[in-house]
This record gives C-alpha cells, structure tokens and sequence, in this order.
C-alpha cells in the first residue's frame, strides 16, 4: 500500500481533523519506504503514530480504522470489522508501541 503524507492528511480532513504534530507521522511515512518490512509491519508503524501519538485534532481511530480498510482492500484480504475497531480502541486507551504486538494484533483480523 502506498501512502504519502498528502493522502494521510486528507483522509484525516474528511474525518474532520486537523494535524497538530507530524513528526511522528513523517517516521510512519518514512517507515513505508523500507523494502526490509513486511506490509503489516509497516501498517503496524502507521496505526502507532496515528492511535498513540494523536497526531491529528480529531479523527485519530477513524483515519488508522479507514487504513486498515484500505490495506486489506488492495490485498485481497478478509477483515474481522468487530476486532479491528477492539484493537483501535485498546491500542488508543493503553497507548500499546510495541510494533510488533500492533503487527500481531492486525494479522489477527486482517486475513
């Protein structure tokens, strides 16, 4: 999935947010450039930086939620819609970095 910094920000405007801090973001995006990570791994830098850092005024669940959507979409991918919006919730609320316990939690409901 490619994602610039342009798309995230307009997808977090049609959510009704606006960003009030993107170094976290400019990592994720950074991230995505990385040949060496997986696909989920990469998601999984981009949910970090969206539902821990709260890098947008409003919105944060709804944009990280819209890309998880959006990534098992363009593979072709089953999603568990009830455990995705769990684990966005509990990501937020127990602010969970651990990138690969976010990575495990996607592979969980994305299939």
């Amino acid at each position: 999935m490619k994602i610039s910094k342009e798309d995230l920000l307009r997808i977090n405007d049609g959510f009704g947010g606006n960003l009030r801090s993107d170094s976290s973001i400019d990592f994720a995006i950074e991230m995505q450039e990385n040949e060496k990570l997986g696909d989920y791994k990469k998601l999984a830098y981009l949910w970090r930086a969206i539902l821990v850092d709260h890098p947008f005024s409003d919105g944060n669940k709804r944009t990280a939620t819209f890309f998880a959507l959006k990534f098992a979409e363009e593979n072709q991918k089953q999603i568990d819609r009830e455990l995705i919006v769990h684990h966005v919730l509990s990501i937020a609320s127990k602010n969970i970095t651990n990138i690969r316990q976010i990575e495990w939690r996607l592979k969980s409901c994305i299939k």
